[in-house]
């Protein structure tokens, strides 16, 4: 069991290095967009991204998903570029039509999204990527089902840096203001397109494609699609609420704090990156089941730990990197961050299911959780703004993981422990709230004590069982030496 923990653990860190890099070259552009872009110019770009990021749960289909599970069905090459090239040639027609019909009816969908029919340029430049976009994710799954996580993080990291850059150059230096984001973008998914194709030639040559093996993935993947829906509503219509009920400045001092929460990626993503193909691969072991349990607790554990800090120094983090004017973003990135973990949670439920080969339950369990967000957003945002959109997002991105651990035990027994997660996540709420009503006199003195409040957290590891006593002495022997 160790081998198998060592080894997601050393792929999840080489998948992190990417979105670490990732994610601090775009929290470096905070300081520099805050100062070119007013709250409501963010809130137009949430907005916009929030759109497209439906369209992209549509055109996709499920067939990632259903790419890898068949790709790990065989070891023969031929009958994996059967998979490869099916699901490419399928989704990349989709997402043509798709951003053929949002060019059309750029202008009507701008005044209803927005309220604004000059975000038609930017829906304009954000559908022409679609399709490009679509390649380079391609790429990137290709290298996780062979599981080459250095190859991904090369792949995912210059496409970030290179999207990154763009943005500069067009934002800063060209002063292309918004539309400059979207044209950096389509610039980028060029690249990576031309990249994938030059890689992926041999594998999604159009002799691959069989129509018989699309029908058994789409069969596989069609209840996913509900499911995506599901999910864009748990993690995006809340923006919507909150333009509805208040304005496009709200929406973009959320986006800002979403953006700083977003840090707890940095855990869950990588984990996430990691966990498919590694939770497949070894479902056929003996052990499978106790190294499935023992992840658990040591995901809530880590995840807890780096979202509880980023709770806490919100107000300092915000202060860091944007002006006084985006003050109010921080109160919702401690609740946002734990959504982030939500997700993860998700994920490691979906196994069973996965192996069992059904994707219902994970349906199910997305769809109550979209029922609940919605419900949520009608009651809280009207009154809380803000922290009733996260407390909205939160609240519902735990409801599909815990129906999801219900009904995979049923289809997939694992001796998960449970009563360890729940204590150490109660913990972190703990933590927060104390850290939160707590008025330092002075800001070291603050620092100081939020640094106190998270080192609990170490006899917790002991308490817990996430490590044993008999490590920690290791630990500190070695420490010593």
């Amino acid at each position: 069991m160790q081998h198998h923990l060592k080894q997601l653990a050393s792929e999840t860190l080489v998948y992190g290095l990417s979105g670490f890099v990732a994610r601090f070259l775009s929290v470096l552009l905070v300081p520099i967009y805050t100062r070119i872009f007013v709250p409501a110019d963010y809130g137009l770009i949430s907005l916009v991204g929030s759109t497209m990021a439906i369209v992209s749960i549509l055109v996709v289909l499920g067939l990632d998903a259903s790419a890898h599970r068949w790709f790990w069905d065989t070891e023969s090459r031929d009958d994996q570029k059967q998979t490869v090239a099916s699901w490419v040639w399928c989704q990349f027609g989709i997402s043509t039509a798709a951003a053929s019909l949002i060019f059309v009816f750029a202008e009507r969908i701008a005044v209803l999204v927005t309220g604004q029919v000059s975000a038609a340029l930017f829906l304009r430049l954000a559908a022409a990527a679609l399709p490009l976009s679509g390649l380079g994710s391609a790429l990137t799954n290709w290298f996780r089902m062979q599981r080459r996580p250095w190859e991904t993080v090369a792949f995912g990291l210059g496409v970030s840096v290179l999207t990154i850059s763009l943005n500069i150059v067009f934002v800063v230096v060209l002063h292309l203001g918004i539309a400059g984001v979207y044209e950096a973008q389509l610039v980028s998914a060029v690249v990576s397109a031309t990249a994938a194709v030059a890689l992926l030639r041999d594998w999604i040559h159009p002799g691959h494609v069989a129509m018989s093996r699309l029908w058994e993935m789409l069969r596989y993947s069609m209840p996913l699609v509900p499911a995506g829906l599901a999910l864009w509503v748990v993690g995006y219509s809340d923006r919507f609420f909150l333009k509805y009920y208040t304005d496009l400045s709200n929406v973009g001092l959320y986006q800002v704090g979403s953006a700083i929460a977003g840090l707890t990626a940095l855990v869950t993503g990588s984990f996430q990156q990691a966990w498919g193909p590694f939770s497949i691969s070894i479902h056929k072991q003996e052990n499978a089941r106790e190294v499935y349990a023992s992840v658990l607790v040591a995901y809530v554990f880590v995840t807890s730990v780096f979202s509880t800090g980023l709770a806490l120094f919100s107000p300092e983090a915000i202060r860091l990197v944007a002006t006084s004017g985006y003050s109010g973003a921080s109160s919702v990135v401690g609740i946002i961050a734990f959504s982030y973990v939500m997700i993860g949670l998700g994920y490691v439920a979906a196994v069973g299911p996965s192996v069992a080969k059904t994707t219902a339950p994970m349906g199910i369990g997305v769809a109550m959780a979209a029922v609940v967000n919605i419900g949520l957003n009608f009651a809280l945002v009207p009154h809380l703004g803000r922290m009733g959109a996260a407390f909205s997002t939160l609240a519902s991105q735990a409801i599909g993981p815990v129906y999801i651990f219900y009904r995979s035990h049923r289809i997939y027994p694992i001796p998960y422990r449970f009563g360890a997660c729940c204590g150490i996540v109660t913990l972190a709420f703990v933590l927060i709230v104390t850290g939160s009503v707590w008025t330092p006199r002075t800001e070291i003195v603050g620092i100081v004590g939020k640094l106190a409040l998270l080192s609990a957290f170490l006899p917790a590891a002991v308490a817990f069982k996430v490590v044993s006593i008999d490590q920690v002495r290791r630990i500190v022997s070695m420490t010593w030496r």
